[in-house]
């Protein structure tokens, strides 16, 4: 298992010298003993240290660390005298393993956030359009007075009207001026802008989670 974690190690991100120097930072930072080696505990410290550091340039790829049971497994693999510590060079080989999927879940990140999801948007919103267009000449060939969807949705509105007290009723009507001022351009992007929060909110960390496990499963 060891061997298998230790040919996943290198990848273009942990081979960079930025990399490196990073990596002994955060290892002189929990050292404060200078006693030349880390334990479990300050292993998973220098490991957030990391991540916080390389949040601020690559963000959120970088923004989730491995959990302490992953983090646990690889440590005692690496500390084969059971000494319970790690020296300098096992604590760079640790990084390594930790940070060998990371660059890889940049470049989903980057291209899912700049092409794939705008795509997806358009793409959803030019066929609901398309859906929409298609119940509403439905809808108005059956019933030429009105559009039954508008019928039910002034039902609806008149009904909570009812139920609603007076002073709510002028705060809705105040909001519905404000938002009337706001430009229509505004309004035309909002689709697009919803569909984009939310696919970044939930699709790239589903995405970013799976390869995780992906690397994580070659490594068994």
């Amino acid at each position: 298992k060891l061997t298998n974690l230790l040919q996943t190690k290198s990848s273009w991100l942990t081979q960079t010298r930025y990399f490196q120097k990073v990596v002994d930072w955060s290892f002189d930072v929990i050292d404060s003993d200078d006693s030349g080696d880390v334990s479990l505990e300050e292993l998973y410290s220098g490991l957030l240290l990391v991540h916080l550091k390389f949040a601020v340039y690559v963000g959120a790829p970088a923004c989730r660390p491995a959990s302490r049971e992953y983090v646990a497994e690889i440590f005692h693999l690496l500390d084969t005298d059971d000494s319970g510590t790690l020296t300098k060079e096992e604590f760079t080989i640790v990084m390594k393993i930790l940070y060998s999927q990371v660059f890889t879940r940049i470049v989903i990140q980057w291209t899912l956030t700049l092409m794939i999801v705008p795509l997806v948007s358009q793409y959803v919103i030019h066929y609901s359009k398309i859906i929409y267009t298609i119940s509403h000449d439905f809808w108005k060939n059956i019933d030429d007075d009105i559009d039954p969807l508008q019928r039910l949705f002034y039902k609806l509105w008149s009904y909570f009207l009812h139920l609603t007290p007076e002073w709510m009723d002028d705060i809705g009507r105040s909001l519905w001026n404000a938002a009337d001022k706001i430009p229509k351009g505004i309004w035309k992007s909002m689709p697009m802008t919803i569909l984009t929060v939310g696919q970044t909110s939930v699709l790239l960390p589903f995405a970013l989670s799976r390869v995780e496990e992906f690397f994580r499963g070659l490594a068994y």
